[in-house]
């Protein structure tokens, strides 16, 4: 009886240390390595989308009435991805500039007006800025925000990017800018 206990204890904590090693598996991947981001997505670019001024007059945004492509920035002041973008959204408003020959950049916010503006001056994001209900995500094809969506009023498309922007990214729309 005195051969097998050692053998026993060998199995028990092999057993022991395997189930260690898949549980620190498991929690590593589920808490440290970075989910899958959903690729740029193409689509036809809403009919309308629904606004709000700051100031409270409504306003209906409609790609064949936009005057040159625009950047959209949507995002909610709450929102901590949209803290993470600021930095890249920053980037692409100083980058974009204000000539007329470069895309428009506007901020879509489904935060009040209040937020909005605290959100805006904290982050120096200088960008008009209109607000939108939870029902505009989906005509913008968004299951959330952050979102980064490139409006091409010639070709009735859009593109967007969800989540956090990344570097390459971030190139992307600033050669797509550049190109219109």
């Amino acid at each position: 009886m005195t051969s097998l206990r050692p053998i026993s204890n060998l199995i028990v904590i092999s057993l022991l240390s395997l189930g260690s090693f898949w549980l620190g598996s498991l929690v590593y991947q589920n808490h440290w390595v970075e989910a899958e981001k959903p690729p740029q997505i193409s689509s036809v670019a809403p009919e309308v989308i629904s606004a709000v001024t700051l100031a409270g007059e409504t306003r209906e945004l409609s790609p064949e009435n936009l005057e040159r492509p625009t950047l959209l920035l949507v995002m909610s002041a709450d929102c901590r991805y949209c803290e993470q973008n600021a930095p890249q959204w920053r980037r692409l408003a100083a980058s974009l500039g204000e000539p007329e020959s470069s895309p428009a950049v506007l901020a879509l916010s489904l935060s009040d007006a209040e937020d909005t503006t605290r959100y805006l001056e904290t982050n120096n994001l200088e960008v008009p800025v209109m607000l939108i209900d939870r029902a505009e995500l989906a005509a913008l094809g968004l299951p959330g925000v952050p979102g980064t969506i490139a409006l091409d009023p010639v070709s009735d498309t859009m593109h967007s990017w969800i989540g956090v922007l990344s570097e390459s990214e971030t190139a992307t729309i600033l050669t797509w800018a550049t190109a219109n």
